[in-house]
């Protein structure tokens, strides 16, 4: 291979390790001869194509890219990606399987077959496979990030921020990390930092439509206006409910009625407030987000 070959290919590897698919496909492209054929050229492509959700075509560049090199398990951990985005789950299982019975232990092949069992609602055996893989990758960020998605699974709200802060200390930046970080802390009744979050990872993916409608949902949950309704954030709803039927009641019960009728009022005001307020907040918060 000549050296303006090699220097494109290992140009098109450079833009794909810090998150240019677009710019690793540009490079490719001047690719010819041989040079086009080579495996580096197949896994490059393939994962710049699974990057960028073009998947129907990265399956296709990545089959090819077996059937010329034989397998690989790089070429069948993306495979396997891809397979998963487009939901052709057994497949992608199939395609994982085939990896790991090359490499049983390779963390990231150990990961993806967790994330298609994920996809399948088997989060005890996704749980199982990512804890194998974090005994030979202990300080993954990879392996922290999957923690996150299984206990989120799992509805362990604590344990899955604290995997977020362990994946975003290996990359502070790292948008798929701050998106598990927004929803982590707005589960745990941290509005403010997952609107930090989750406004990072938005603007980080602006195509993205489910991550812009979190971050919009994080930034109407710490209006000034709903803070009254924090409460209802931070702890199951019924629970307020029971807790301000229960002070009513004892106020009753220790023939406190003054008090028990201004606690009723209040409570009554409190709910009212609770149904006309985050409507109104919402419809000013997408005219300004422009929806």
């Amino acid at each position: 291979m000549n050296e303006p070959s090699e220097a494109r290919l290992q140009m098109a590897g450079h833009w794909l390790q810090i998150g240019h698919p677009e710019r690793t496909l540009d490079e490719l492209q001047g690719l010819w001869g041989d040079a086009a054929l080579d495996y580096r050229a197949y896994l490059f492509r393939g994962a710049a194509l699974h990057a960028l959700e073009r998947n129907t075509e990265a399956i296709d560049v990545l089959r090819d890219g077996l059937s010329q090199y034989g397998q690989s398990p790089l070429l069948l951990q993306v495979l396997g990606s891809a397979l998963r985005a487009e939901g052709r789950l057994p497949e992608a299982e199939a395609t994982f399987l085939q990896g790991l019975s090359m490499d049983p232990n390779e963390p990231d092949l150990l990961i993806g077959y967790a994330m298609v069992c994920l996809a399948a609602g088997q989060a005890e055996k996704a749980a199982a496979l990512v804890e194998r893989a974090a005994s030979h990758a202990p300080e993954s960020a990879a392996v922290s990030g999957a923690r996150a998605q299984v206990a989120f699974a799992l509805g362990k709200d604590k344990e899955m921020f604290r995997h977020t802060e362990e994946a975003l200390s290996h990359d502070p930046e790292d948008p798929n990390a701050r998106a598990l970080h927004g929803t982590a802390s707005m589960l745990t009744g941290d509005p403010r930092s997952g609107y930090r979050s989750l406004a990072s990872a938005a603007a980080a993916h602006p195509d993205d439509p489910d991550l812009r409608a979190a971050a919009r949902s994080a930034k109407l949950a710490n209006h000034p206006l709903l803070l009254p309704l924090r409460p209802f954030q931070r702890f199951n709803p019924l629970v307020v409910w029971v807790c301000a039927v229960a002070v009513i009641y004892g106020l009753r019960a220790a023939h406190l009625g003054v008090a028990a009728g201004v606690a009723a009022i209040a409570w009554f005001a409190f709910c009212v407030y609770s149904w006309v307020a985050p409507p109104l907040v919402r419809r000013w918060i997408n005219r300004k987000w422009g929806s």
